[in-house]
């Protein structure tokens, strides 16, 4: 059982910060959004750490505005984004600039969004692409549950993170492996969010043509040229 006193949603858990306390506040008892959400992220694969909930701003100069604008908007609307299968590409050739965060915020807002109607299956997945093809080769020779996971869940679930898609020293039989679970995603109107530092020449060459075309060609493309987030523009 999971009570509220554990919570890691009470940073943000609009129930909990509302006018109107969350019957679970502060009292050792069963709350069924914590039970439901832990379940959901578990499943995910995303760490504890990615979990918390972060509040991100443009830097002062404003060079990202038009990018969190309309990323916001996809997360008022994240439901409707999801279910109709849409595809995000989010790159910058600086590191550490919101991407990642960007892509795990809409993960959660889509998680907030419809645990409270969903059954207990796997519904998104977080994938780190180079941890990815590294468990995939080395589940070869040993089984590994965190592919076995992977490979259980990946066709059927709503949502798929791809972070740090582009890999240059991936193999061609890695690539491939890729291509195929993402154009049968694509086939089946399933969303995916990928990340990268690369774009254009750089993860065509990266990816190969046929990878890279779908992504890029069936993908909303953001770029992001900031230094630093810290906050969610507001």
């Amino acid at each position: 059982m999971i009570l509220s006193d554990s919570c890691w949603m009470k940073d943000y858990c609009g129930k909990y910060n509302s006018s109107i306390d969350c019957e679970c506040k502060d009292k050792n008892i069963f709350c069924s959004k914590l039970f439901k959400l832990d379940k959901l992220y578990q499943d995910s694969l995303l760490s504890d750490i990615q979990r918390v909930h972060k509040t991100l701003y443009i830097d002062s100069d404003g060079s990202d505005r038009e990018a969190f604008i309309r990323l916001k908007e996809i997360e008022k609307n994240i439901e409707q984004w999801v279910n109709s299968g849409n595809n995000l590409y989010l790159y910058s050739h600086i590191c550490g600039n919101g991407k990642t965060c960007w892509a795990i915020r809409l993960l959660q807002a889509y998680l907030e969004s419809i645990w409270y109607k969903s059954d207990l299956k796997c519904r998104v997945l977080f994938i780190n692409v180079p941890r990815f093809l590294i468990a995939l080769k080395n589940s070869i020779s040993q089984q590994d549950d965190y592919i076995n996971h992977i490979k259980e869940n990946i066709q059927t679930v709503d949502l798929v993170v791809w972070d740090d898609i582009a890999i240059k020293t991936a193999t061609t039989y890695e690539m491939e492996n890729l291509l195929s679970i993402i154009d049968y995603r694509l086939n089946s109107g399933k969303s995916n969010i990928y990340t990268s530092n690369l774009f254009g020449k750089e993860l065509s060459e990266s990816l190969g043509d046929r990878l890279y075309s779908r992504i890029i060609n069936l993908s909303e493309v953001i770029e992001f040229i900031g230094q630093d987030k810290r906050g969610l523009i507001k």
